[in-house]
């Protein structure tokens, strides 16, 4: 009796061993294969989806710009200057194309005009977009900022363009100058690097850091160790005091037609 009881259990063992290969073989079978969508962290993945074969996971977990605040400052007849402070958070990533657009809203919140344009905007970068004499028929009561597209870039061996600005003077113009005031500054290439282009973005503030007006210049080849003297006139009144002055020099390093040398230092700072 007792041995009919153990051959009856080995046989059972046997079939549940042969139903449970079967099992197997279907799972493996039927299993979808291995993909950077799956939720899983599998084939080599460093982290769920990402790393390995899959995209790099600090990309997959960049961050969107931040924009810090955006203005309309009222011009003369129906234009207004336009001025945003955005910030990128990615420590290694920047990127040589972004597609933005200012949005002009009236007292109503109504949307009443837009402004499109590109940008770019580097590694860890706190920045300034201005766009001088927008036109709007109804009164402005609010800007907004948005992005469309950013194609982000990873360059190598990155370090941040060192463009220094000494000596800032403010100064009205007086009745036989052409102008109402000016802005004249020094601009200084601290880099290793010849730039084609290097674009300046001046904004003045009043005391209470309110922003009164906007402007922009532009330098063109600024060599490695360089020195520009610049100056920028508004040619209508400014409202309010002026007490601070912002200048940001800042050049586009995703632009391979920015450099004027093809040293091995730049080509590698141009790599991403």
């Amino acid at each position: 009796m007792a041995r009919r009881i153990v051959k009856q259990l080995v046989i059972g063992l046997i079939f549940l061993l042969i139903l449970a290969g079967i099992g197997y073989w279907i799972y493996n079978t039927a299993k979808p294969e291995p993909t950077c969508t799956d939720g899983i962290k599998n084939q080599g993945e460093e982290e769920i989806d990402c790393g390995g074969p899959c995209s790099l996971c600090e990309l997959v977990h960049i961050k969107e710009i931040e924009v810090l605040w955006a203005k309309a400052i009222k011009g003369q007849g129906n234009f207004y200057d336009l001025s945003a402070k955005i910030k990128n958070p990615n420590q290694n990533y920047g990127s040589g194309q972004i597609d933005y657009q200012f949005e002009l809203y009236d007292s109503n919140n109504q949307l009443i005009a837009k402004y499109s344009d590109t940008t770019f905007i580097l590694p860890n970068q706190t920045k300034y977009l201005l766009k001088i004499k927008a036109e709007s028929n109804l009164m402005v009561g609010e800007a907004k900022l948005s992005f469309s597209q950013v194609e982000w870039q990873k360059p190598n061996d990155y370090q941040s363009p060192s463009l220094v600005v000494q000596q800032k003077e403010y100064r009205l113009l007086n009745e036989q100058d052409l102008g109402f005031a000016q802005v004249r500054a020094l601009l200084t290439n601290k880099s290793n690097f010849d730039f084609d282009k290097v674009d300046i973005d001046i904004l003045l503030f009043d005391q209470d850091h309110q922003l009164l007006a906007i402007n922009t210049n532009e330098i063109r080849t600024l060599l490695a160790g360089q020195e520009r003297d610049f100056v920028t006139t508004w040619f209508n009144p400014i409202k309010g005091q002026v007490a601070f002055i912002e200048v940001e020099p800042e050049t586009n390093i995703f632009d391979p037609d920015n450099f004027l040398s093809g040293t091995k230092e730049r080509e590698r700072f141009q790599e991403y």
